[in-house]
């Protein structure tokens, strides 16, 4: 009996400690609200190769390479790579065609392997031909973008004028092309925003590892002097993670805005929200050992190793198998007491009081961001807006759930299907 009491004690211990460990991330917020990291104008223009794997996106990717060709940076100084992956529509010939008459160089490749359908298959096929006929070495960064973006004019100046500081890796604002669509693609969308304010700003400006998102991200050359060689379900945290392992700071540029398309299909959602939960677990046996190796010899990579590793551990798993472990042995000393009337009531109401902390503090941290980047987010009308701030919550228990299901679940990766045709100037004008 007090062996069983002795242990619930320790899981609420254990609990604690891992609250305790994590709470440095309120740092990260308070200065990112407050402050952001700032970059000088240069005149000093790098080549960069802007990197598009493409899978069957013949209605969005000329929009993409027009945003890129609209830039007020150099043209001659870019160079986009188009990776037509398994695509069974005419996104290359689209490409090719709409190159014909512009000043951007676009090189266009077609890639045929079903066996290995991920974006990091795309991006290691494409890093290859790069090597093959350019060399590494002929571009001084690589951007990776989804064939559904868009970037403002000044978005390569902006990465540029970070990368000219010496910054190695940068990444950036992801803002949407649907926020107002309904409350999926606006839950999409405050997913990304309130990254880029509660963890980007704060930990740019500490020349920590900001977390990159996908997509919308620059680095150096040397990054790749190998290739690429991330191919998981969710390449861009191995990246990360390696990067980190090898004491790069990661840092982030809140003037340099590109916008993508959400879903906004519950199906298509929780598919790719499995997919993503899937790959974070992968993610985490891989890469958690060696970052955990990392804090502990004390190097100038420690706290940015620190930080990674809990982006990294499965923290929805390790509380959910936490709790249910605390609830079992609460009823077990129930039941040996006597006791067991209003066990299941209790343990019922702390759920929905912990439920209900969960709901309202993400509609607190919902409002931040709409208080800090309201002139960035699509207009609507208040009781819409209203709406899906009180939804929001929802696509984070969405995201926990799908963690718990990709932990029993095979998953394969499967395209997103885009089809909000919008260049710039239509998003400029929302």
């Amino acid at each position: 009996m007090k062996g069983l009491e002795i242990l619930i004690s320790i899981l609420g211990i254990i609990g604690t400690v891992w609250a305790v460990l994590g709470s440095y991330k309120v740092i990260f917020g308070l200065l990112g609200f407050f402050k952001y990291r700032k970059f000088r104008l240069t005149q000093n223009y790098h080549s960069y190769a802007l990197c598009v794997p493409a899978r069957n996106e013949e209605k969005v990717i000329v929009n993409l390479l027009e945003s890129v060709a609209n830039q007020d940076y150099p043209l001659d100084k870019l160079t986009v790579f188009v990776v037509a992956n398994n695509c069974t529509d005419e996104t290359a010939k689209k490409a090719r065609e709409w190159s014909k008459n512009s000043k951007l160089k676009v090189v266009v490749y077609e890639r045929d392997n079903d066996a290995e359908r991920t974006k990091g298959f795309a991006l290691k096929y494409l890093f290859e031909q790069i090597e093959k006929e350019y060399g590494i070495e002929a571009f001084d960064g690589y951007f990776v973008f989804d064939a559904d973006n868009v970037i403002l004019k000044n978005y390569v100046t902006k990465m540029n004028e970070a990368f000219d500081e010496g910054n190695k890796i940068i990444t950036s604002f992801r803002n949407s092309k649907n926020v107002g669509q309904n409350w999926i693609s606006f839950s999409y969308a405050m997913h990304w925003m309130r990254t880029c304010l509660i963890e980007n700003r704060g930990k740019g400006v500490l020349n920590q590892a900001c977390r990159i998102q996908g997509t919308g991200f620059l680095f150096a050359n040397e990054l790749v002097k190998s290739g690429w060689k991330y191919t998981t379900l969710t390449e861009d945290r191995s990246f990360c993670s390696d990067a980190v392992v090898q004491n790069y700071s990661i840092t982030y540029c809140d003037e340099a805005i590109f916008y993508d398309e959400q879903p906004y299909k519950l199906k298509i959602a929780i598919r790719q929200r499995i997919r993503w939960a899937k790959g974070h677990l992968q993610s985490s046996v891989e890469n958690c050992p060696k970052l955990l190796k990392n804090i502990f010899s004390f190097g100038s990579a420690s706290t940015k190793s620190y930080d990674c590793f809990f982006l990294n551990f499965p923290k929805h798993i390790e509380g959910v198998i936490r709790k249910i472990l605390k609830f079992s042995l609460e009823i077990a000393v129930a039941v040996i007491v006597g006791k067991t009337h209003g066990i299941f009531y209790g343990v019922l109401s702390a759920y929905l009081a912990d439920l209900a902390s969960s709901w309202f503090g993400n509609i607190a941290l919902e409002l931040l961001v709409f208080i800090k980047y309201g002139e960035r987010i699509e207009k609507g009308s208040i009781g819409k807006r209203l709406f899906h701030i009180f939804m929001f919550p929802l696509f984070d228990i969405i995201g926990k759930w799908s963690t718990y299901i990709a932990l029993f679940k095979h998953v394969e990766w499967k395209p997103i299907p885009h089809d909000t045709v919008m260049d710039i100037e239509k998003l400029q004008k929302t």
